[in-house]
């Protein structure tokens, strides 16, 4: 456990059930949560209704750290349980006393800080690219570092709108790219997906891929 992690052992232990909204855009961020289990999306909701996925954290992730680190004062997206979530809970109040006058911690909170908004960035940055096939592959790396195994296997069940929404295109097309994705062997399974992660190290340096630490 790493010490900013240990900050929360004695915080509030909360359950939320998969699909409640932990905090709503525009919500003051009054409070820190870091995940011991299940997986929080982040996503915002564009002008005509369509909901995109932003991020998403898993185990031993702290939000909205980013929003409060940046002095913003109030949550910029929605935060809602994929599956059902254990989470501790910290007023703000509470951590910043904890953190007053201990560098070591603060370092620690800009290191992690400094790593979630890289991987904001790399996941923002996919977005906006035209090529589908490399949305989707770059989509599965960010999903096999944020939620799965050794092994390949991912412990996140996504529905077809959800690989839309994290994708930024149609369920149609996410259908044909994951379909032509099993066909080439780098996918098996379908609400459990299990990835060749030989073959997508592969396809990320051909792709250019970045690595989501």
């Amino acid at each position: 456990m790493t010490p900013l992690l240990d900050l929360f052992k004695s915080a509030s232990d909360r359950h939320f059930p998969k699909g409640q909204i932990i905090l709503y855009e525009g919500d003051p961020v009054n409070r820190l949560y870091q995940i011991d289990e299940g997986f929080v999306k982040v996503y915002n909701i564009l002008a005509d209704g369509t909901e995109r996925i932003i991020f998403i954290y898993g185990p031993g992730d702290i939000f909205p750290l980013t929003s409060y680190l940046s002095g913003f004062g109030v949550a910029r997206y929605f935060y809602e349980c994929m599956k059902e979530a254990k989470v501790k809970v910290m007023n703000l109040a509470i951590f910043e006393n904890k953190i007053k006058g201990k560098p070591e911690l603060a370092q620690e909170m800009i290191k992690y800080s400094y790593l979630t908004n890289q991987q904001f960035v790399q996941r923002i940055d996919i977005l906006s690219v035209n090529d589908t096939r490399r949305k989707i592959i770059s989509l599965l790396a960010f999903l096999l570092a944020k939620a799965g195994d050794k092994s390949g296997k991912l412990n996140l069940t996504l529905t077809s709108k959800d690989f839309a929404d994290l994708a930024g295109v149609t369920r149609e097309t996410v259908s044909v790219q994951l379909n032509k994705l099993r066909r080439d062997g780098l996918i098996s399974g379908n609400h459990q997906i299990i990835v060749d992660v030989n073959y997508l190290n592969k396809l990320k340096i051909k792709y250019s891929i970045p690595k989501f630490a």
